[in-house]
């Protein structure tokens, strides 16, 4: 990857055919290469936090709270290295 880097902008796109679709012209010259990071949309029915929370009993709610908190003990002892 480049060292310094020039333009970064946010471009919604659509996956088809094995092929990602922006949603407007980009200003690339062809055969320019770019990076990319892809950000999938968040899927209403899938993350439907209504639904979700009914599903789930309190004690895997503190179970999962519990994960977290480890979770981020571990990130902040490898920040600290």
């Amino acid at each position: 990857m480049c060292a310094t880097m020039t333009l970064m902008r946010v471009v919604e796109a659509r996956f088809e055919s094995g092929l990602l679709r922006p949603s407007r012209p980009l200003a690339l010259r062809p055969g320019e290469r770019v990076h990319l990071i892809v950000v999938r949309q968040p899927d209403p029915q899938r993350w439907d936090m209504a639904r979700l929370a009914k599903s789930h009993s309190a004690d895997e709610a503190v179970l999962t709270e519990q994960g977290l908190e480890d979770w981020a003990a571990s990130l902040e002892r490898e920040d600290g290295r």
